[in-house]
């Protein structure tokens, strides 16, 4: 375990080196990474190596959904499935199916969940917006920060956060990795427009320093 030398620290906050703060970052991330490698072995030895490799992406598959292509056609296709029939099987109609893949109706939420039960997998991988809102092209995106520290009465609310708006996030990130002197102090997260998390603090850090 990292030893950490405290720089100042008041009643609500702690102050600490940035570069002890880095490393304690990598070593979270270590930890999750070792975490994530132990759950996936647990998993398979419940389930067996290849009913559990059956819902790992390869990377050109990755690749395809981090490019914006259909969530639905790539784990249709994962499968080895056409796309009639896995609207047979979903109980929707193949048109219905058809202008899912192409993005042309964003699909209700009882077809996401038909359609995840027949593929196998949980409804939220079908969720394109979870690969959309990181293309460097989306947007607008708002930057949240708060602000420098004041004093708040017992029971009162803290200041709300300030935001500045951007076209896209490919924006966002370049006046970040700009002001990040000024913001890294300032917890700062991206969002899109309806406040939806796109990358949060502990995110957002590592995408600058990596």
């Amino acid at each position: 375990m990292s030893t950490i030398t405290i720089v100042s620290e008041t009643d609500e906050t702690v102050t600490i080196r940035w570069d002890e703060l880095r490393k304690l970052l990598d070593d979270l991330e270590a930890a999750e990474d070792r975490a994530a490698v132990t759950g996936r072995r647990t998993h398979e030895a419940l389930v067996g190596k290849e009913a559990a490799r059956r819902n790992y992406l390869t990377a050109s598959e990755a690749e395809r959904l981090l490019n914006g292509e259909s969530p639905v056609k790539v784990w249709r296709e994962k499968r080895c499935l056409s796309q009639r029939t896995l609207a047979h099987e979903a109980n929707i109609s193949n048109s219905y199916l058809a202008e899912i893949e192409m993005d042309r109706k964003p699909g209700s939420d009882d077809a996401y969940r038909k359609l995840a039960a027949v593929l196998q997998i949980p409804a939220d991988e079908l969720d394109s917006r979870r690969y959309r809102t990181r293309q460097p092209d989306y947007g607008p995106v708002l930057l949240s920060w708060m602000p420098a520290s004041i004093n708040v009465a017992p029971g009162q609310r803290g200041a709300a956060p300030e935001r500045k708006k951007f076209a896209t996030l490919k924006e966002a990130l370049s006046y970040v990795r700009e002001e990040w002197s000024s913001l890294c102090s300032k917890n700062p997260w991206i969002t899109d427009g309806n406040h939806a998390p796109i990358f949060m603090q502990d995110e957002l850090v590592r995408e600058i320093e990596s």
